[in-house]
């Protein structure tokens, strides 16, 4: 039993990490809670680093479809916590291709989903926060350590 609640719970956040490179809104709020929560643990200066409920979340990921063309997730690996089937963690690359022509995004990402019910509850997202600062034209300045 275990093993292929395991395997369901991967195939969810599959769907859910499919569904954002669709762009397909409808197929991510079927497996997302009423009450999904979405952190961005290391997200910039200027940007939200929690939302809270399935509409909000998506509201703000619908938002960016004016900005970029497709997200790109790709070499999705996998797994979950030995000690609970429903934590997924997940790790991937982003190669976006974006409205503005002149500029480009990649990033690596590591992420916790946590899987109830068949419904993905939470996601915790951790990207380095500098490449997205500077790929949108923000800058980041080296601090003066010593």
């Amino acid at each position: 039993m275990s093993d292929q609640l395991r395997e369901t719970n991967q195939q969810i956040v599959r769907g859910y990490i499919d569904g954002i490179n669709a762009w397909d809104f409808d197929g991510m709020r079927e497996i997302m809670a009423p009450d999904f929560v979405f952190e961005q643990m290391f997200a910039p200066p200027g940007m939200q680093k929690r939302y809270e409920g399935r509409d909000t979340l998506l509201e703000f990921q619908q938002s960016l479809t004016s900005l970029i063309i497709t997200e790109n997730l790709h070499d999705l690996e996998l797994d979950t916590l030995a000690s609970d089937p429903g934590v997924v963690i997940a790790t991937y690359r982003s190669d976006m291709e974006l409205s503005d022509p002149d500029k480009s995004y990649t990033n690596d990402y590591i992420c916790r989903f946590v899987v109830r019910d068949g419904l993905i509850t939470h996601f915790q997202e951790y990207f380095d926060g500098c490449r997205l600062v500077t790929s949108f034209g923000g800058t980041v300045t080296e601090p003066q350590i010593g």
